[in-house]
């Protein structure tokens, strides 16, 4: 039996939840110091209102700004991508398709033909689901973009990934099925657990 929308929504919810509690503890020991660079973008934020320099140069210093502030946090952004994997790929591949939330929601993920979920799927599952994608071409991209370009690549990236995002929840409250655009790729859907 598929999960009713409502059970997946709160079962979501658990896990974001655990994941910001993670993620909020991680920065209390780890928070790269990037004041200097807000000071610098409130600056140049200043500076364009004040119409002292041109939108051109405006998006050409708040870019190069931009990529130094990830590339600091490039750290932070592979602890997201490890506790994505972690939370969402390896703990329901040992847990029958069932992260913390799921569990407490009674509903499980599950591959088309109901054999074991592979990590695979699980992986490909996240890419769209909780932004893996996102955090990976934001590390390569702060590490090949040029300045001059990076924050038009990386506002770009942010409307894909919310774009598959809000196309996933669409695809679950409307097809009949109730997968989304993550459980299509990934070759999975969710159920009521057994």
């Amino acid at each position: 039996m598929k999960a009713s929308l409502g059970k997946r929504s709160s079962a979501y919810l658990i896990d974001l939840i655990i994941i910001i509690i993670i993620l909020s503890l991680i920065s209390l020991i780890y928070h790269p110091d990037v004041s200097s660079l807000k000071a610098e973008m409130d600056n140049i934020t200043v500076k364009y209102a004040a119409q002292d320099i041109t939108f051109m140069k405006y998006i050409t210093e708040l870019s190069a700004i931009y990529k130094q502030m990830d590339i600091i946090n490039i750290f932070l952004n592979i602890i997201n991508i490890l506790i994505i994997i972690i939370y969402f790929v390896i703990f329901p591949y040992l847990n029958e398709g069932k992260t913390i939330g799921k569990k407490l929601m009674h509903i499980e993920v599950r591959n088309k033909s109901n054999q074991p979920l592979s990590i695979i799927s699980l992986f490909v599952r996240n890419l769209v689901i909780n932004g893996l994608l996102y955090f990976i071409a934001v590390i390569i991209c702060s590490l090949f973009v040029p300045e001059h370009l990076y924050f038009g690549t990386i506002t770009a990236l942010g409307i894909i990934q919310i774009s598959l995002l809000l196309t996933s929840i669409i695809m679950v409250l409307y097809r009949k099925d109730k997968k989304g655009l993550h459980d299509l790729i990934a070759n999975t859907w969710v159920s009521a657990s057994r």
